[in-house]
């Protein structure tokens, strides 16, 4: 099961960094989750592909295009997958580098619940506002 775990997010962020959204949402849960924390803008609870739609839109937005990830490494288990992301995004010329761990669960199949885990949660907050 650790094998189609792995699978299953590898293939979400390969997705994610064509900037394929469609395939993106279809690997997640009709139900999805996911927990951002802090006190930016972008912090609170994401419930559903039409939020995860929302939240894509707003990060786009707030990066003026300039938000990227990466994977660093990735660990998978029965039940959830743990992801080293490295991320970026620019705001007046400045590279801000904003790298995270993603915790995620996974029923059925697919993903169903996402914790995002800043390594820095002080600076995460500044750049979102």
């Amino acid at each position: 099961m650790s094998d189609a775990n792995l699978a299953l997010v590898c293939a979400l962020y390969a997705a994610q960094s064509r900037g394929d959204l469609e395939t993106y949402l279809s690997l997640l849960a009709h139900d999805f989750v996911m927990h951002i924390p802090g006190r930016s803008q972008i912090a609170g609870d994401y419930v559903g592909i039409d939020d995860m739609r929302r939240h894509f839109k707003e990060i786009k937005e707030l990066s003026a295009g300039t938000f990227k990830t990466g994977v660093h490494d990735v660990v998978a288990g029965a039940a959830h997958v743990v992801a080293l992301v490295d991320a970026r995004a620019e705001r007046g010329g400045v590279v801000h580098e904003l790298p995270r761990v993603h915790v995620w669960h996974v029923r059925d199949g697919k993903l169903a619940e996402m914790w995002l885990q800043p390594l820095d949660q002080y600076a995460f907050d500044d750049y979102w506002g």
